[in-house]
């Protein structure tokens, strides 16, 4: 009777426990506005995203313009996503330029700040976002300053990490961006960070971007280890059609982490 009894209630058991608790973060560089190929395969790009339905995706190096145009904002009202520009620029500058936080989950709390010393794309932002029960803080950045000088980006991570601390109220806390810093430069200045690149088995190679240097991280995702695994990681690229597309254009990444269990 035992040998018929213990399987059944692992069955039992199994169908019990509770479903993983799973984040899809995606940082993406989309063309230039004005770049026909955006005019072009803008489609295509919401295809893809519709497709791989991240719950989360950051933006980088978005241009905004007076009317409020942008092409990552385009994207979020075609998904029906919400859409925060995140900019150091005054809102009476013609081009505004910075980053974009889009979310299909219920955002609870927003913020930016001011990243030092200031540039271009020295804003970075903030998204407390409610997945199930859980509370989860994205946080989005361009650390890569212009000039692209090791003070000057030890700098921006430092006053990054000072913010989170006192902005993630002990919540679980991932960093969403693009990095000029080469991995072990990263990995040392963001403790208790992993970069989702970094895991073990993962084979994607670093997408490109704009100004990108050989030994520069790139685009990523940042989770803190404490509250998340990951799961898996994957490129987001726009296959061709066919040869008269030409190759293939690499978009970013996407990232699927898990929240342990015991995290809240």
């Amino acid at each position: 009777m035992l040998l018929l009894v213990a399987p059944t209630a692992l069955a039992h058991a199994r169908q019990g426990e509770a479903a993983p608790r799973l984040l899809k973060v995606a940082t993406l560089e989309l063309p230039e506005q004005d770049d026909s190929q955006w005019q072009q395969r803008r489609e295509q790009v919401l295809q893809l995203l519709e497709s791989l339905q991240p719950d989360v995706i950051t933006v980088q190096r978005v241009a905004q313009d007076k009317s409020r145009n942008n092409r990552a904002c385009w994207l979020a009202v075609r998904l029906r996503y919400s859409c925060d520009f995140v900019t150091a620029d005054p809102p009476s500058q013609p081009l505004r330029q910075g980053s974009a936080m889009l979310s299909r989950l219920e955002v609870v709390e927003d913020g930016v700040t001011l990243l030092h010393p200031p540039g271009r794309y020295s804003a970075a932002g903030m998204l407390r976002v409610k997945q199930g029960e859980d509370l989860i803080n994205v946080y989005v950045a361009r650390l890569w300053p212009e000039p692209d000088e090791a003070a000057i980006r030890r700098h921006q991570t430092s006053d990054l990490m000072t913010w989170i601390g006192a902005t993630a109220d002990g919540l679980p806390s991932l960093i969403a961006g693009a990095f000029a810093a080469s991995t072990d430069e990263l990995v040392s200045s963001s403790p208790g960070f992993q970069p989702a690149r970094k895991n073990p088995g993962e084979r994607v190679e670093p997408p490109s971007v704009a100004g990108s240097a050989t030994r520069a991280h790139g685009l990523d995702v940042l989770f803190q280890v404490k509250h998340f695994s990951g799961v898996s990681l994957e490129a987001v690229k726009l296959l061709p059609a066919d040869e008269a597309e030409g190759p293939a254009v690499r978009l970013g990444v996407m990232a699927t982490l898990q929240l342990q269990d015991g995290t809240l």
